[in-house]
């Protein structure tokens, strides 16, 4: 296969970095929570969600901020004295967590969880998934992106928003969307501690997009509401390394993805539009949030 580089323009190609094949990024055994360059996103209901502390993953199991409950329509309080955690929901079920503790209370019910609430940095950061499923949410944590998507048992995403005439909103509901596989992937593909990462897209579409986390591309195409990552390959480009495809079958309309690409590279947002003519055009823009990646196309 060749290179993934001559897909794209010239001016384009510092959209992606180079790789050594084999590389693994992890964090040694030994460190209560793995260091990662970037957080870990949370998207609750289709919605990004900022957090005033950065998710992480301890043991396999990914801590969220305690006020980031309250966009799960929770209520919580913390007893300082006691160091306890204590949770409601609409239908007043109550959930109790100590600080340092597995065991934990349900309506008065004792209740083992996976990972125990604690405080980091002068933030109490509780296990996502054991919480969120214990009031009848469902979590999914996609590694292709580091977002971990929080859901409640009556939320449907809009399929129309995906085809909006308002291309900026259609393009973000698209990358909204969490991301399943077509294919097995190799795990080294679920490792993104750049600084860096990018989403690609045809010309005035939303419903198919090149992620690339400056090492390796994943695209994805939509139907429906469904995000099937559809193929993935590292963005080699050294004499005597080829690109190497971790899975799925190359797309035929894979030049076509590189029209319009929007790109986070140590806090700096970037945008590129290729005109009809071939030239490409280059804007900046300040960003605060995960969901100002997007932008809409200047005319």
């Amino acid at each position: 296969m060749s290179s993934l580089k001559r897909w794209l323009p010239a001016c384009c190609i510092m959209l992606f970095m180079l790789m050594l094949p084999n590389v693994i990024l992890a964090a040694p055994a030994s460190s209560p929570a793995r260091s990662t360059t970037r957080p870990i996103q949370v998207n609750i209901n289709g919605a990004f969600i900022s957090a005033d502390s950065s998710p992480f993953i301890q043991s396999g199991r990914t801590m969220i901020p305690i006020r980031t409950l309250a966009s799960l329509g929770l209520q919580y309080s913390w007893d300082a004295t006691r160091h306890m955690v204590t949770i409601t929901n609409s239908s007043n079920d109550l959930f109790e967590m100590t600080q340092g503790q597995s065991n934990a209370y349900k309506n008065g019910q004792p209740v083992q969880m996976d990972s125990e609430a604690n405080n980091y940095n002068g933030r109490i950061m509780v296990p996502a998934k054991f919480v969120s499923e214990a009031f009848g949410y469902s979590v999914y944590y996609e590694k292709i992106r580091e977002i971990i998507f929080i859901q409640s048992k009556n939320f449907t995403p809009d399929a129309q928003a995906i085809h909006s005439a308002d291309l900026k909103q259609a393009r973000l509901a698209a990358i909204s969307l969490p991301v399943r596989y077509a294919f097995k992937p190799g795990t080294r593909v679920q490792s993104d501690q750049s600084h860096y990462y990018s989403y690609a897209f045809a010309s005035k579409d939303a419903t198919r997009y090149a992620y690339s986390n400056g090492e390796i591309t994943t695209v994805v195409e939509i139907a429906g509401t469904a995000a099937t990552a559809v193929w993935q390959a590292s963005e080699a480009d050294i004499p005597g390394y080829p690109a190497t495809t971790f899975g799925g079958v190359q797309p035929a309309y894979i030049s076509d993805l590189f029209q319009d690409s929007f790109s986070y590279n140590k806090g700096v947002y970037s945008g590129y539009h290729t005109l009809s003519d071939g030239t490409v055009t280059t804007f900046k823009f300040p960003g605060l949030s995960y969901t100002e990646l997007i932008r809409a196309i200047p005319e």
